[in-house]
């Protein structure tokens, strides 16, 4: 609870009261005030509150100037007085007000039982060290008391969580963190991606690390390291990280009382009639001592009172050969108990429990039973009482309950699973089932069900991971079949990684180029697109529609065939695939299709001279069904056939329309046109501090996100800002990095427009300093210029 000047505000119920009587704030307005608080001893940026608080959604400034009014109605603030949120001007916002006594910290969570010193000792320690890692055995419960401790250190919900367990190898850890974390991530790059985890501002908990602990702990250093680091991270283990200022927190087994404590609670809930005082709290010290007092092992002996007398479960526990009893106490011991105990239970299983046990170990994470059923058959049963036997960890948060095997539990029965004649098809069943889902998740990207596509691809992505790593190796063609299920979901979304696994499958399959694999040449595309690597966009597309007919894929192929030619000005074949895209979106019924070839045929009239023809192209879309970020895509063109016609305060609502809608589904590769398109207007218009703001936008979400090519095209706008406000060295760096190998040629009014004005500067200063600046943008790769660019113009910003 914090206190200041008559008000309570209270985290946990999300309530904001004034003199004891509750005041109403919207969501987003509570977030930003308990944001604010926690960083008190700092004035925070407006970027870092809009990060902080929307996260990747985009949320222009004056969304937050009416958030800041809606707190300080609610707190007895004004803008004049500003005695609780303090207007830094240039900088950004300060909490002024005095705290009338610390917060205290949240209680242990439910299903923490004991560790109140653990607890206190994780808080204190995170507030001096930028690492932090709980070491210990499998079963100890490190990740239910990391889990409470995140809770402590951020109760708004702000902490960042990455889930390891569902990792098969150390290769996939970049991509997993830049992944759960909304960031983009190049394989060949990954300092960009680290350096954007790095900036996250809270705790970051990075659970079950010991089976890829090299990885982490090579990317936590370098994380940890990246200037202007703001992130904390908290990583659970049974091994340390082995990183500089990394401190170690040992968590030991549950003391003798909290080990009956918690056994009691879990007897209870397991047998309706069991008492502790009738069979004598000694009795079941001494049997949990035998089972080393951890917090699995103890809820998994409880859960077999459910089908057992306490007598039973007390001659089994220590019956020779049933669970291993060795004379010293180490973490391999530990190791064994868990195993042993795991075994023994499921050994006692009926027969239809014990397959579902052994076929439930092949998925990576947690899964809805539903999902459970597509891959195991129809088990309900089965799982509900795998998880009354804590064979199966339940998480009942959502909308649907979750299951999920633990790390320890799995061991055994990956084990079990790898000796059964049936492994491979149990395999093939998961890979195939999860393929299905992801050609749902495209058809809800495609439809007004979008943002709950996106939802659901979130949830089932460990499973993707997986099925598409067993299929290239087992099953190839199920692979393709499963990258081309992403394409909208990696291009549209800028989401690297499975454009990675599809050249994992374009190598293995001998030539990268020539291999029959038209899903995994899709995507390969699509991210060589992103990455303004546009003659290696047209080869793999260009070899989809030499590889097959099929319409879905060959209307993709024409998709990003459109783009690329549009991007390199080669506008008479951007006409001819739009054309295609549409007769193939008309065919399937595609609204996606059909909306990408309207938006391109639009742009190439507005972009040619005649923006009336493109505002008339554009009406004959049918906007009933359609995705948001098709709508936000027609809102997008619109605004560029406004723009073109002088018509400001249009165009500027219909970029804004398109950004806003586009970021209500998470779609940052239409924002990012839609900023950059916004930014260029402002500018136009001479309204340059909106521009900076706009621009800065712009460049913090390609860094995030990684849309290198339309990032090119927001560089080259921004030298004629730079050049008209006077600043020369900036709009030479800008201008002649982007000029640089690797990046694609400047056509047509851009060329024009860039080569005048570096014709202008180079004349009027001297030739020393012009060729200084020159060899100072020869420097710069492409990502280099874009961060670059945002230091312009921030400092251009804190100006105004």
């Amino acid at each position: 609870m914090y206190r200041f000047g008559g008000v309570e505000v209270d985290p946990r119920a999300r309530e904001v009261r004034r003199a004891g009587q509750p005041e109403h704030l919207e969501p987003q307005a509570f977030d930003l005030l308990v944001h604010l608080i926690e960083r008190r001893d700092e004035v925070v940026a407006k970027h870092d509150l809009l990060d902080g608080v929307w996260g990747h959604r985009f949320v222009s400034e004056a969304a937050l100037t009416t958030r800041i009014k809606e707190i300080r109605r609610a707190v007895g603030d004004a803008g004049a007085t500003q005695h609780t949120i303090r207007n830094v001007r240039g900088r950004g916002y300060r909490f002024v007000a005095r705290l009338d006594d610390p917060a205290p910290m949240p209680g242990p969570t439910s299903r923490l039982v004991g560790r109140v010193e653990e607890l206190s000792e994780i808080v204190r320690r995170m507030a001096a060290a930028p690492v932090v890692t709980l070491v210990g055995p499998g079963g100890v419960g490190k990740s239910t008391l990391a889990r409470a401790a995140l809770q402590a250190l951020a109760p708004d919900g702000s902490g960042h969580v990455v889930e390891l367990a569902p990792l098969a190898s150390e290769d996939q850890v970049l991509p997993a963190l830049a992944r759960s974390l909304d960031i983009a991530f190049d394989p060949d790059r990954p300092q960009p991606a680290l350096a954007s985890i790095a900036r996250l501002d809270g705790v970051l908990l990075i659970d079950n690390c010991e089976h890829v602990v090299d990885a982490v702990g090579d990317a936590v250093a370098r994380i940890t390291a990246s200037p202007g680091v703001r992130v904390r991270v908290l990583a659970t283990s049974q091994l340390r990280l082995g990183v500089s200022g990394e401190h170690v927190i040992g968590l030991a087994p549950l003391g003798p009382d909290e080990a009956v404590a918690l056994f009691d609670a879990r007897a209870s809930a397991a047998q309706r009639a069991w008492r502790l005082p009738a069979v004598g709290t000694e009795r079941v010290a001494a049997l949990l001592d035998q089972i080393d007092r951890l917090p699995l092992t103890i809820e998994m002996a409880a859960a077999r009172l459910a089908t057992m007398t306490f007598d039973d479960l007390e001659a089994a526990v220590g019956e020779t050969g049933r669970l291993v009893q060795l004379t010293h106490r180490t973490p391999t011991r530990r190791h064994r108990t868990i195993g042993s105990l795991v075994e023994w239970s499921a050994d006692l299983l009926p027969e239809e429990e014990r397959r579902a046990f052994v076929e439930f170990s092949v998925f990576a994470g947690s899964v809805t039973a539903a999902d459970a059923t597509r891959v195991i058959g129809d088990r309900t049963g089965s799982i509900d009482a795998l998880a009354d036997r804590s064979l199966l960890a339940v998480d009942v948060a959502g909308d649907a309950a979750r299951y999920r095997m633990l790390d320890t539990v799995k061991g055994v029965a990956r084990r079990w699973l790898a000796a059964d004649p049936a492994c491979d098809a149990v395999h093939h069943r998961h890979a195939a089932a999860f393929t299905d889902a992801a050609l749902e998740v495209d058809r809800a990207l495609r439809s007004p069900d979008e943002l709950a596509g996106r939802r659901r691809l979130d949830a089932i992505v460990a499973e993707v991971r997986q099925a598409h790593g067993w299929a290239r190796e087992h099953a190839p063609e199920l692979a393709d079949r499963l990258s081309a299920a992403l394409h909208l979901t990696s291009y549209g979304r800028l989401w690297g990684e499975p454009a990675t696994w599809s050249r994992s499958l374009l190598d293995v399959a001998g030539d990268p180029v020539t291999a029959p694999y038209p899903g995994a040449h899709l995507l390969v595309a699509g991210a060589a697109a992103n990455r303004s690597e546009l003659g290696a966009a047209r080869v793999h597309a260009d070899r989809v529609l030499a590889t097959t007919s099929e319409p879905r894929l060959t209307g993709i192929a024409h998709e990003i065939l459109s783009d690329v030619a549009m991007y390199s000005g080669r506008l008479d074949d951007c006409e001819r695939h739009a054309e295609q895209l549409l007769s193939i979106g008309d065919e399937l019924g595609d609204e996606h299709l059909r909306v990408v070839a309207l938006v391109n045929q639009s742009l190439l009239r507005t972009f040619g001279g005649s923006p009336d023809a493109g505002l008339r192209h554009l009406a004959g879309a049918e906007t009933d069904d359609m995705p948001p970020s098709s709508l936000a895509w027609l809102a997008y063109a619109r605004g560029e056939a406004l723009a073109d016609l002088a018509e400001r305060d249009g165009a500027v609502a219909a970029f804004e329309e398109a950004i806003e809608i586009a970021g209500s589904v998470g779609n940052p590769f239409v924002v990012s046109v839609a900023l950059s398109a916004l930014a260029a207007e402002h500018a136009r218009h001479g309204a340059s501090a909106d521009a900076y703001s706009v621009y800065a936008d712009c460049f913090r979400g390609y860094l995030r996100h990684g849309n290198l090519v339309h990032s090119v095209i927001t560089l080259r706008n921004l030298v004629g800002l730079l050049h008209a406000d006077g600043d020369l060295r900036g709009a030479v760096v800008i201008g002649v990095a982007t000029s640089n190998d690797g990046v694609r040629a400047t056509h047509g009014t851009d060329s024009i427009a860039i080569t005048a004005a570096m014709e202008e500067i180079e004349s009027a200063v001297w030739p020393d300093r012009f060729a200084a600046w020159v060899a100072e943008a020869r420097a710069l790769d492409l990502d280099g210029a874009v961060r670059r660019a945002l230091a312009i113009v921030e400092t251009h910003r804190a100006d105004r």
